[in-house]
């Protein structure tokens, strides 16, 4: 997990330097249609790091139990259910043939795809919809995370952006720079506490079957 978390580190510190600019441009500038884009910007800023740090995520839990040997017969009911319909969308038959030295190992790499995974549609729901598929928890601190909540609104102005469904003067009018400040803070500590149950999940394997004695 560690080169998981130094990419959200890293865009987690772009997003504090973009943050501390436009509070400092807006105090003085006059520009008032400039400022709504750079708060529209920021809200894309947002989103980038929201739907990169869980797609690298998952990506690492492929990589992990490939990179274990962990058979897909060991593997949680749920995670294989996943799985399956990775493989049924993501890869078709003669890719795959081609690629596997070993079917009960290989199908929890190859059956996946970190491009379709998440394709714009990352809030908190879909997050804790992930975790239960896959075995890891959703839980964070509400004081600091207020569970994540923030995410849907920067998933839906983030699409209504790149759909051209408002302009970037039309968005930025909406928030002060106090509302982003509190969306910035809320979803960086969100997707910290997410990253970290993700790497106590990995480390006990939870992905796997309980032993049955």
């Amino acid at each position: 997990m560690n080169s998981v978390k130094i990419i959200y580190l890293e865009r987690a510190n772009e997003i504090e330097i973009y943050y501390n600019f436009i509070e400092n441009f807006i105090e003085t500038s006059t520009n008032d249609d400039l400022n709504k884009i750079l708060k529209s910007n920021m809200i894309l800023m947002l989103y980038n790091l929201v739907e990169s740090t869980m797609s690298n995520a998952i990506e690492e839990i492929h990589n992990n139990i490939h990179s274990n040997g962990v058979s897909f017969d060991l593997l949680k009911i749920e995670l294989r259910e996943v799985l399956v319909s990775y493989l049924k969308s993501n890869s078709n038959a003669k890719d795959f043939v081609t690629k596997i030295s070993s079917i009960a190992n290989d199908i929890v790499k190859i059956s996946f795809s970190k491009q379709k995974v998440f394709s714009g549609n990352v809030d908190s729901r879909k997050i804790q919809e992930i975790s239960k598929q896959y075995g890891f928890d959703s839980k964070t601190d509400h004081t600091e995370t207020k569970n994540g909540n923030c995410l849907l609104t920067i998933k839906s102005k983030r699409n209504d952006l790149a759909h051209g469904t408002y302009s970037f003067t039309e968005i930025g009018k909406e928030y002060t720079t106090e509302d982003l400040e509190k969306m910035k803070k809320e979803a960086i500590n969100y997707l910290k506490e997410i990253l970290n149950n993700i790497d106590k999940y990995l480390k006990n394997q939870d992905y796997k079957q309980p032993v049955i004695a």
